[in-house]
């Protein structure tokens, strides 16, 4: 009975372990005929994803001393109370978000990016062919904004408007 048990262990192992071997040995000799040919193909040592080397933007906004209290608040945050022309000189009153008025002329820095006022329009009203009142422009001030494209990479200049 002894020799039946070991003789069916012995079996078993035999089976079991015959077909791991036979596999390996196939790995082996496939291993020695095979060359790697890296041509046309991803080096697979380097990442997926390349990270980009990060651009300095440019210095555009003004130094913080300089800085007046209208740069303190986005163009949207501005309402404009009310533009008065003297000799020929358009000033507008704007109003913040905090209440308090100011008065701002061309030339002046308003809003958080910079921007500069490149001028005060009045309203424009005009009559049309039948004789009916048309508005040209509304009142509104101009403010040229400057900013850096990252994709392009170049200073890009916006015109935006503070309305009533």
């Amino acid at each position: 009975m002894k020799s039946i048990s070991f003789l069916a262990v012995v079996l078993f192992v035999a089976l079991v372990f015959a077909p791991i071997y036979s596999y390996a040995e196939g790995i082996q000799s496939n291993e020695a005929s095979y060359t790697y040919d890296p041509e046309g193909k991803r080096d697979p040592f380097r990442p997926l994803v390349e990270e980009k080397e990060e651009i300095a933007e440019p210095d555009i906004d003004r130094p913080e001393k300089l800085k007046g209290p209208l740069e303190k608040y986005e163009l949207s945050q501005f309402r404009l109370m009310a533009i008065v022309v003297v000799n020929g000189v358009p000033n507008a009153m704007v109003s913040t978000p905090d209440g308090r008025s100011y008065r701002v002329k061309e030339g002046d820095y308003i809003g958080i990016k910079s921007g500069q006022v490149l001028k005060i329009e009045t309203r424009a009203v005009d009559a049309d062919e039948n004789g009916l009142l048309v508005e040209k422009n509304p009142d509104r001030i101009v403010v040229e904004e400057t900013g850096y494209d990252r994709y392009t990479k170049s200073r890009v200049t916006e015109k935006r408007f503070i309305t009533m």
